[in-house]
């Protein structure tokens, strides 16, 4: 069974047929890497006015209460409870566009992914269920949106084309403070919502990596804009408060999920998240944002 098929899969088989748009976004899943050795979990996003290809690791890393279960790239610091070894495949649906996967640790952490593409939107949606024979608590993920295969967008070191909207206004990320001027850092920022900087209790400063910024988020969208200015990149998860984040020495996009959660044995849980692929037009991606808000991310309604 189809991951979206809680997700109003006809819904968007309707509009993929009525919206010429549809076709102009393709997905292809990433390769595996060879056998033992580590490698990106996702697919690549393609549209005709972007050279090069954007590429959504899903997950980058997924943990829990008992451990780290996936990480797609090798850290001394962070070794996985084991491998998935054999690499989950990938399916697709050639009517939608969709591409999933199932994939099961050796300790019995099952979880899911899908995308499908839709006008001028990816949704995508991952689910994590409890196969351990134990309760897991505090189950989140690390999602990345990598730019840096598209050149248009592939400009290192430079906030000026990031955008959040902040006190009412889609602003440039090179405004933040502290800047990198004044950090003495490349730029790798962590810009908090609202709602979210208030519960905030973690560090503000990671030594020679990240810093968090004075300013808040209104929404949990964070964008970049193309070298030529015509198009924009915006990413958002289905969470009213979130944390933002790019690496400018990539570059990369974060909005989430921060969303924590338990998940009991045989039990699951599922994120929502929407990748937009816009002419830049911040009151049309502000609209759309806002529709996607109030549908929890589910469809294109």
């Amino acid at each position: 069974m189809a991951v979206f098929s809680g997700m109003g899969l006809a819904l968007f088989m309707a509009l993929a047929v009525a919206d010429p748009l549809d076709a102009t976004i393709g997905l292809r899943e990433l390769p595996p890497p060879p056998p033992g050795q580590f490698g990106t979990l996702g697919f690549e996003i393609r549209v005709p006015w972007l050279e090069g290809p954007l590429e959504m690791r899903f997950p980058e890393t997924l943990h829990s209460s008992l451990g780290l279960h996936f990480i797609d790239h090798y850290r001394a610091d962070m070794p996985p409870l084991s491998r998935l070894e054999p690499y989950p495949v990938w399916r697709r649906n050639s009517e939608t566009g969709e591409v999933s996967y199932t994939a099961v640790t050796r300790e019995g952490v099952e979880f899911s992914a899908a995308a499908i593409p839709g006008g001028d939107t990816v949704r995508m949606e991952f689910r994590v269920k409890n196969k351990t024979g134990k309760p897991m608590r505090n189950v989140a993920s690390q999602m990345c949106l990598a730019l840096n295969k598209a050149p248009a967008l592939a400009k290192t070191l430079d906030l000026a084309p990031c955008y959040a909207w902040i006190d009412g206004t889609f602003t440039s990320l090179d405004t933040a403070t502290p800047t990198p001027q004044q950090k003495g850092r490349k730029p790798w920022i962590l810009l908090l919502t609202r709602g979210f900087a208030k519960h905030y209790r973690g560090s503000r400063d990671w030594p020679d990596g990240w810093w968090v910024v004075d300013q808040k988020a209104d929404r949990n969208i964070i964008a970049r804009i193309t070298e030529d200015k015509k198009h924009v990149v915006a990413i958002a998860w289905d969470e009213a408060d979130s944390q933002l984040m790019t690496n400018t020495m990539i570059p990369c996009l974060h909005a989430g999920p921060i969303r924590s959660v338990s998940i009991q044995p045989d039990e699951e849980a599922a994120w929502r998240g929407t990748i937009y692929l816009m002419k830049n037009n911040p009151e049309l991606l502000l609209r759309q944002h806002e529709t996607d808000t109030k549908n929890g991310f589910k469809t294109n309604n």
